[in-house]
This record gives C-alpha cells, structure tokens and sequence, in this order.
C-alpha cells in the first residue's frame, strides 16, 4: 500500500502542476494581447505534451484554458487532501482523472486522424516529428497513469454494507446525488464534445469534402448530426467509466458505483444495455420515482461506497470559488482591455495634443492640414490645405478636396496633394489665427470651439491632424520565406511614404534581434522599392520592441518605435 500511495500523491501533484504551469502560460500569453499561439518555446513544449485536457464551451481564443484549470486546480487540492489524509480522501483524484484519462482517449483518436488524414508529411520537419513522437508517448503515458491512478483508487473501496441478523442492506446514492451525477456528467461531456465539434467543423469547411455532396451537407447543417456526436460520445463515455471503474466522474465526487442485483460488477453487455436507456427521452429525471429506467431496464443499481473522507456535502464550498473564477476569466478579460485601450485612448489623445500645439504653433511650407467644417445645414465636410508660402503674418495655402479625407492615412494625403497642387484653389490666412485655434482639450479636436473660416465666409473650419511631407513616414512589414516558426530568420521591409531619409541606428528595447546590416541605411521614398533588412533571432512567439533612429534630408532626428506581435508590425514616432 504504502508504493502505491506514494504513487498517486506523486503523479497527482505532478501532473496538477505541469497543467497549471501550461494555463498559467497561455494566461499569461492572453492577457498580453496575443490573438492566437502561432508556437510554443521549446521549453513548454514537454510540459504542454503532458497537459492533455482540452476542454471548453466556446471556440473563443480568450477563453482558452479557462476550464482546464479548474480541473487541475481540483487535482491539486485532491493531491494536498490524499496527502493530509494519508490515502483516505480520493474523490477529486478520482474525478478529475477519470476526465483527463476520457479526454486523452479522445485527443489520441482525434490526433490520429488529423496525422493519418491531414498532416502533409513532405512539409513537416525534422524537429515537428521529433515534437509529435514526444507529444504520443506523453500521451500514452498520461492514459497510463490515469488509468493506474483509478485502478488503485477503486481497489481500496468497498460498497457500503450493512449485515444485520436477517439481511444485509447495501446503501442506494440518493436521489438528489443521482441528479448530481447527471450534472456533472453533461458537464465533463460537454466540455470534452464542443472542441471536438468545433474542430471537426474547421475540418470538414477548409477540407471541401462538403463540396458538391448535398446529401452531406443537408446531414451536417441539420440537428442530426448533432444528436449523432452526443450520441456516439454517451456510447463512449458511460462505458468506459463505468466498465473499467465502476464510477462515471460524477459518481467519482459521491463514492459512489455501479452495481448488479448481486452487488458485483455487472459485465459489459449490461453496461452497454444501461447506457442505451439513458438515451430514453427524460430518463435523466426518471430516479426521481422509486428507480430509474436506466436502472430498472438494465437490472443495476447505483450504490454507495464506504466513505473514507469528508463528507460529500463539505464540496458544495467550492461552487461560489468556482463562480468568481468563471466570471472574472470569462468577462474580466473584457473589462481589462477596454480599461487599457481607454488608457491607450487617453494617452493617444494626449500625444496628439501635445503634437498639433507644436505643429500649428509652427507653421512651415511641408505641412498638410487636415480640416472640417459643419455647414448651414449640419453637414460635415472634409478639406486638406497645403502651407505653400509664409510671409511675415501672411500664410498663403491650397485648399484640397477629398472624401472623408479626416479619416485618411499619411500616404492618401500625399496622393490628393499630389493629383491636385496645380490646380488647387489658393487661399491667404493669417499666422495669428492659424496659431489662436489650436485645440485645448480632447473634446475640441472632434468637436472644435475655436476655429476659423479658411475657405467658405460664414463657414467655420476646425483642425483634426497635420502631416509633414519633409519627413520620413514609415511602413514595416514582415515576411518569411517558412512556415516553421522555429526558425527565427525573417526579412524587414521598410516602406517610406515621406521624405527620404537615413537610419542611423536600430536599438532593441526587448529581445536580440540581430540586424543583418551596415548602418547609415539610406531609405527612399520609391514605395516600389522597399528597403529590405534580413534578420535573425525574430521570435515570433514573442513580441518585439525596437527603437529606430532616423535622420531626415533637412538633417533633423526622429524616433520611431517599432513593435511586432507574430508578423504584424506597427510602428510609431515620438514626438
């Protein structure tokens, strides 16, 4: 007894902190804005093969994990409580193995179709095969234990018998425990089914076997092929547990078992028998009454076994835990990045201030002024106007024309500019208003107060951003030439849509990105032609800050930032 108490303390406690380890990194990775894991550092991937639950009620990326560590949690506090209670309290080990032991059945046979079905082997590597051969003995080492786990578990139970003079009595679960049983047990197969379906969905759109086939396609929009996937799954669940335990998970958490009339294991074809009735229209609510259908129908029993711990009703103290994990993890993600963005907004909106006071209260013959007006009958316009010429207090501008040209990029303003600066209407405003009608306040940039009648009389015009065309204006992409993504080799390509310009210098603010070229790098603004920058160690798994230096032709300096996240880049100059 004491080997094999030793081994369930130990692959409990094991196994419970390699899957919260796993959650604690996808968290982690969620919180901070990733969108999707495009790959995992080699130094989770080991401990990624071992943390074989898969379950959820959604396909939404956020919510990735939410459930896997609720039960890896239970396993923890199973494993301290096995431990405090030298052996006797197993019913959270028993539960939440027999749910991981389902579950690895289920992830081995749905791998083994996407390897046998989908995996397009002349494209996988050397080291994607070595990851998969990793990740199938984990897997069988996880069914192993688990199974191991429940077998040692049951071994020590016995049935709750009571021997009297004239009979002896075995005691029945009660009902509201059976009830309980069938909470559970839709829960777990629920959480187990919904990927399932939602990759047997992905699958079955990108693959086209749909395609042409109408009788398929009516089969697989309709609720039948639904109440066939619950179906076959109940025909997987219910046995499984039940002939090789005794105990579904449910019953796992009440001690309790399945039994014949003579208070032994019934066999297999009373097993299958059994599971058959439960999908007998409100069988579910059927032990409500003297006995179930499923029960009376197959000639079984549910009954208790001795208990060796806690009592039953002391696990109700986790359900309001349980209910405050769930809602800050399924809505606090929610709350947490629209609280940054307003953040973000916020400090935008200040950077944004901070730069059109220095703009207007400097005019000069490269700025491009982006403006509105409201007319006499509420309707918004859009204009642009070019500093052409400054004399003294005298501004001489050209208005240009463009549809919602407040919402336009750097590159469309130069477009418009450009297809309309010799034809464009001239007009002169004076450097003192110009200067007296700079925005306040967040609010007067969309809603201005202070403003001036540059083109129309009568009409008031108010500034919403300003373009400089003298200096660079940067746009990075990135690209590789493979789809492993543990190779770290990948090429920068600067675009410049202002004026020309020179990098001086790349300086990472995080990670080591290896810049694979000689700096001064001179940037054209022939968006044709890309400046291309090979570069090594880029992980994509991670995201990367680099500071860019630039030099524009006047000779003057700017900062940028650039940020990558994947293959998405973004980047930003500080004023």
């Amino acid at each position: 007894m004491e080997k094999n108490y030793r081994f369930i303390a130990i692959s409990s406690l094991a196994m419970s902190l390699i899957g919260i380890l796993s959650c604690f990194y996808s968290f982690y990775r969620m919180w901070n804005g990733a969108s999707q894991f495009n790959t995992i550092p080699e130094i989770f991937r080991i401990l990624f093969s071992f943390s074989t639950l898969n379950l959820d009620f959604t396909n939404r990326f956020e919510h990735l994990d939410i459930w896997n560590f609720v039960f890896y949690l239970l396993l923890f506090i199973g494993s301290l409580q096995f431990i405090k209670t030298k052996g006797k309290e197993t019913r959270f080990i028993g539960f939440v193995f027999s749910v991981i032991f389902f579950n690895a059945i289920i992830v081995l046979l749905q791998s083994t179709f996407y390897k046998f079905f989908l995996t397009k082997w002349q494209d996988v590597t050397s080291l994607q095969i070595f990851s998969i051969i990793i990740g199938y003995l984990a897997l069988m080492g996880v069914l192993f234990v688990s199974y191991r786990v429940l077998k040692l578990i049951k071994s020590e139970k016995e049935i709750d018998v009571i021997i009297t003079e004239n009979k002896t009595i075995v005691t029945d679960t009660g009902k509201w425990q059976r009830f309980f049983h069938w909470v559970v047990d839709v829960a777990v197969m629920s959480l187990v089914v919904i990927p399932v379906i939602i990759s047997l969905g992905y699958w079955l759109a990108d693959s086209g076997i749909l395609s042409g086939n109408e009788t398929l396609q009516m089969f697989f929009r309709g609720r039948w092929s639904l109440y066939t996937i619950i179906f076959l799954f109940i025909l997987i669940y219910y046995p499984i547990s039940e002939i090789l335990f005794g105990s579904s998970p449910g019953k796992f958490l009440t001690e309790s078992r399945v039994v014949n009339s003579k208070a032994e294991s019934p066999n297999s074809s009373t097993i299958f028998l059994r599971t058959l009735c439960r999908n007998i229209p409100f069988d579910a609510l059927s032990f409500f009454s003297k006995r179930g259908w499923h029960d009376s129908l197959s000639e079984t029993y549910v009954v208790k076994e001795k208990r060796t711990g806690f009592k039953t009703n002391r696990l109700l103290w986790i359900l309001p835990v349980l209910a405050i994990y769930l809602s800050v993890m399924y809505f606090g993600k929610r709350f947490y990045t629209e609280y940054k963005a307003n953040i973000e907004f916020n400090n935008t909106m200040s950077e944004k201030l901070n730069f059109l006071e220095s703009e207007i209260k400097n005019p000069n013959t490269n700025q491009f002024f982006v403006v509105n007006d409201v007319d006499y009958y509420g309707n918004i316009n859009n204009y642009g106007f070019k500093i052409e010429k400054i004399e003294d207090n005298k501004i001489t501008i050209k208005r240009i024309i463009g549809e919602s040209l407040s919402e336009s990029s750097f590159a469309q303003a130069k477009y418009l500019y450009d297809q309309q600066k010799d034809t464009a209407k001239t007009f002169i405003i004076r450097r003192d208003n110009l200067v007296n009608i700079f925005p306040k306040t967040q609010d007067e940039i969309y809603r201005p107060v202070r403003t001036l009648e540059f083109f129309e009389p009568g009409i008031r015009y108010g500034i919403e951003n300003v373009y400089n065309f003298a200096i660079p204006y940067l746009q990075v992409s990135i690209g590789s030439d493979s789809n492993d993504y543990s190779n770290h080799n990948a090429s920068v390509y600067f675009q410049n849509l202002g004026g020309s310009g020179t990098i001086l210098k790349i300086k990472n603010i995080n990670n080591d990105i290896k810049w694979k070229t000689s700096f001064p790098l001179k940037v054209t603004n022939d968006v044709q032609s890309p400046t291309i920058v090979p570069v090594e160690n880029f992980k994509v798994s991670k995201r990367n800050i680099s500071q860019i230096e630039m030099l524009d032709s006047l000779k003057q300096k700017h900062i940028y930032l650039l940020k990558t996240n994947g293959m998405q880049a973004e980047v930003t100059e500080i004023k």
